[in-house]
């Protein structure tokens, strides 16, 4: 668990991190157990997140390497940059329904081609819920996507 000394170091590191590039920012951090989570709002957001995400989960490897050289502690680091990953959750939710009823509409599978691990992963937790569809991974790499059946 991440200590009130630490969560300072944290925001001292966050702060130098983003100034030193040149970024304008403005960070909220909170920790919930071994989870820390970082809020950016910036007017440069489009240059921090980079293409489908990419550049802001660089951001959030380089910063947790960054931390976990100056926290001896286990924790998860969440960094975000103007809510585009909790506006990238919700949307993904929602194709999920939406490709689901789909689905039983039609009584014919669907498949949702995905680039990331997390995009699929939220749409799996999200179809989990329901009992009347299924879902699975298929293909290998950049070629993986997600499959939604109903189910039988």
């Amino acid at each position: 668990m991440i200590n009130q000394e630490e969560l300072k170091i944290i925001e001292e590191i966050v702060s130098k991190f983003f100034n030193k590039g040149g970024f304008d920012i403005e960070s909220e951090i909170k920790t919930e157990d071994d989870l820390l989570t970082v809020n950016i709002k910036t007017s440069e957001a489009n240059n921090l997140i980079g293409k489908q995400g990419l550049v802001l989960a660089d951001i959030q490897l380089i910063l947790r390497k960054i931390i976990k050289r100056k926290i001896d502690e286990d924790f998860y680091i969440n960094i975000d940059i103007d809510n585009y990953k909790k506006n990238k959750e919700n949307y993904l939710k929602d194709l999920a329904w939406n490709i689901a009823d789909e689905v039983l509409k039609t009584g014919k599978e669907r498949e949702i081609p995905l680039v990331s691990s997390f995009d699929r992963r939220i749409i799996h937790i999200e179809l989990e819920q329901r009992n009347d569809v299924f879902t699975e991974s298929v293909g290998e790499g950049e070629e993986r996507k997600i499959v939604v059946r109903p189910a039988k």
